[in-house]
């Protein structure tokens, strides 16, 4: 394939071994899908990208020189505060980057890829975050990241792709290209805001871990529900957001850990009751067996969090010790045991009450506990 490239194009080599290995990677990860039985089509790249190494990329803080067919190219970035703030940060170290040719805007990107050592944070508490379509990140802290508005975007660019594919005219088509950009853009600019904040939440509570649910098969488990949520599931960037999470709280030393997703939305975070009638369809928690009433997704991320704490000693991270779960006014160990943050909140009840919604409110329907009470 690489003397094919090299036949067929006026790439240089060093682009030509990075756009097989590109392709081999995608490939690799699909057939890996195929063996564990999931479906997948094969990999296309619809869109022109080059992908650059140490050897045809020289990084400096406000411009870049490429490797091109025509020889080497000098270009200016144009940045924000955000992407001036790394480039300035001498402990970044500048390593490759992917160069995005956007047709709709005749403009190209260059995404810098830059690394920093960074120490494991000590300590042994953990945040629980539940990821779902209603709520996008609920924390066992209380707070809800609200998914109204990702719904009502993704909702409305689906609307206007099903026209303009309907039309099926060379203009549409070429709407439909840049409609696709704009799309992409509009998901994960929302995904990164709620990823920096949950681990800004994470580290404001001095927590050394975050858990989160394994994701194999999400989708497949969501099969009972209806085909506008099923659709809004397929676009729903689940994977992205974990591993946006992933690397922004390897900033701050904190790490990750993915935990069986088995039983954490049927299961009462406060007496341990298993039932699948806890949980009705609007995702209003009550425990069919001590009655205890709350969100269902802040009663999963509590499950989230615990479930990590009570792992058996050998799946558990080595350093996580006997853990603590991070609750808005304490911490509840793996025994059940609540310990407040100071004398003021320590009468409150162990499992700990939400807070109200960080985006978004607080859904209105029947009995809720008070927020007013944390």
């Amino acid at each position: 394939m690489y003397h094919d490239l090299r036949d067929e194009t006026d790439l240089p080599a060093n682009l030509c071994v990075r756009a097989y290995s590109k392709a081999l990677e995608a490939m690799k990860s699909t057939v890996a899908d195929w063996k564990k039985g999931n479906s997948r089509p094969l990999p296309r790249f619809d869109k022109p990208s080059a992908v650059y190494d140490k050897r045809t990329l020289t990084i400096k803080d406000r411009s870049a020189t490429l490797s091109t067919i025509n020889g080497r190219v000098a270009v200016d970035y144009v940045l924000g505060d955000y992407q001036k703030s790394y480039l300035d940060d001498d402990d970044y170290e500048k390593r490759m980057g992917t160069l995005h040719y956007r047709e709709g805007e005749d403009a190209f990107y260059l995404h810098i890829v830059i690394k920093k050592e960074v120490e494991e944070r000590d300590g042994d508490k953990v945040l629980g975050v539940d990821l779902n379509l209603k709520n996008v990140a609920v924390t066992s802290t209380g707070s809800f990241y609200d998914g109204g508005d990702l719904l009502w975007g993704q909702n409305h660019y689906f609307r206007v792709r099903r026209i303009l594919q309907h039309k099926g005219t060379r203009s549409a088509k070429q709407v439909l290209r840049r409609l696709s950009g704009r799309e992409t853009r509009f998901v994960l600019n929302r995904l990164h805001t709620i990823s920096r904040r949950i681990v800004e939440e994470a580290d404001a509570h001095d927590c050394s871990y975050i858990a989160v649910e394994r994701l194999t098969h999400i989708r497949e488990r969501m099969d009972h529900q209806d085909d506008r949520v099923k659709r809004q599931l397929h676009n729903w960037a689940f994977r992205e957001l974990q591993e946006m999470l992933e690397y922004k709280a390897a900033e701050y030393g904190i790490r990750v850990e993915h935990v069986p997703p088995a039983y954490t939305s049927q299961t009462c975070s406060k007496c341990g009751h298993r039932s699948s009638t806890n949980r009705d369809s609007d995702g209003w928690f009550e425990c069919t067996d001590c009655g205890y009433e709350v969100d269902g997704d802040y009663n999963a991320a509590k499950n989230i969090g615990m479930t990590l704490l009570t792992l058996p000693s050998g799946e558990r991270p080595g350093g996580l010790g006997d853990g603590h779960l991070a609750l808005k006014s304490g911490t509840l160990n793996g025994n059940g045991n609540y310990t407040a943050y100071d004398t003021t909140s320590a009468d409150r009840e162990s499992t700990d009450k939400p807070t109200t919604s960080v985006v978004g409110r607080w859904p209105s329907r029947g009995r809720r506990e008070n927020p007013a009470e944390t």
